[in-house]
């Protein structure tokens, strides 16, 4: 319901982004009322992992929300191109969106739409959750309010929402991480959901054999059915992926003080390269990362 701009703050002489509201909803009470809630809900965030709001703005007969600005890409567009990451990567995002749900849930919100294209990395690996459009305190019950794809139960079933809730969500994503695909994945919207409800979500392990068994531990816990069955704050959360970053990053990372190279290569092909390329160039981060080398990709049009 909004367009997202880049703009100048002239006060701060920084680059900003301008979400604004589109004005065909601008008439509608419901609407705005939502987009002043977000505004609100994280301009009284701090933290480094969730996305900074300078201001809030009532002009041309719509609203602004004025935010950092972010370089960089989402985990969607990043899993687009990549198809799915190494278990140390993996870890490295989620100990901080971790870290940043930990801190909305202590000031009483539940995110409620957490998913990749509401995860954004940064040039330098640093995560920031985006999008509060939908959060709401504990105990609130959901309206059916959530991307369908990425839905508790309890959301589907209207039911009061918690930490629980997101943690479900960051089970999922985790799946899509490591998997390359999402749960029920050839399904449409309205079967996923009732799916939801009557099934656990498939053993990531049958679709990664070499999946490390803590990281599928966690998946199939975040992602229990029942609510007292998962995690029950973020903080068990962290708790069980702490010891796997030392497990699974490069035992000897380089420092600022070593002197290093880069190394560039450009490959030409055509779109019926693109998913054995992915496998390669996954193969070959792999592989690189454990001589404590830094591997990054992009696109070139």
């Amino acid at each position: 319901y909004s367009f997202v701009y880049r703009g100048l703050h002239e006060a701060l002489r920084m680059p900003v982004a301008i979400k604004m509201m589109k004005h065909d909803l601008a008439t509608y009470s419901d609407f705005i009322k939502k987009f002043r809630e977000e505004a609100r809900t994280i301009a009284k965030f701090n933290h480094e992992n969730i996305v900074h709001v300078y201001d809030i703005e009532e002009r041309f007969k719509t609203l602004f929300i004025i935010m950092e600005h972010l370089e960089g890409m989402s985990l969607r567009t990043l899993l687009k191109r990549m198809l799915k990451l190494p278990p140390a990567q993996v870890v490295r995002y989620l100990l901080q969106i971790c870290a940043g749900l930990q801190y909305a849930h202590a000031q009483n919100v539940v995110h409620q739409d957490i998913k990749p294209g509401n995860i954004f990395i940064m040039p330098d690996d640093k995560i920031k959750i985006l999008d509060f459009g939908l959060a709401s305190p504990f105990g609130m019950e959901s309206n059916f309010t959530g991307t369908p794809f990425y839905m508790s139960p309890e959301q589907i079933d209207c039911l009061a929402v918690d930490a629980r809730t997101d943690i479900f969500a960051l089970g999922l994503t985790t799946y899509e991480m490591l998997a390359g695909q999402r749960p029920f994945e050839n399904k449409d919207a309205m079967e996923v959901m009732e799916l939801r409800l009557e099934q656990d979500i498939p053993d990531p392990a049958e679709i990664v054999p070499d999946l490390p068994a803590a990281l599928r531990k966690f998946v199939m816990k975040a992602c229990a059915r029942d609510m007292r069955q998962r995690y029950q704050n973020i903080a068990e959360a962290i708790q069980e992926l702490q010891p796997l970053a030392g497990d699974h990053l490069p035992a000897s990372k380089l420092d600022s003080s070593t002197n290093r190279k880069m190394a560039t290569m450009f490959l030409l092909y055509t779109d019926e390269h693109q998913p054995e390329l992915n496998r390669m160039m996954e193969e070959f981060c792999k592989k690189v990362s454990k001589l404590g080398v830094s591997c990054r990709t992009a696109n070139f049009k």
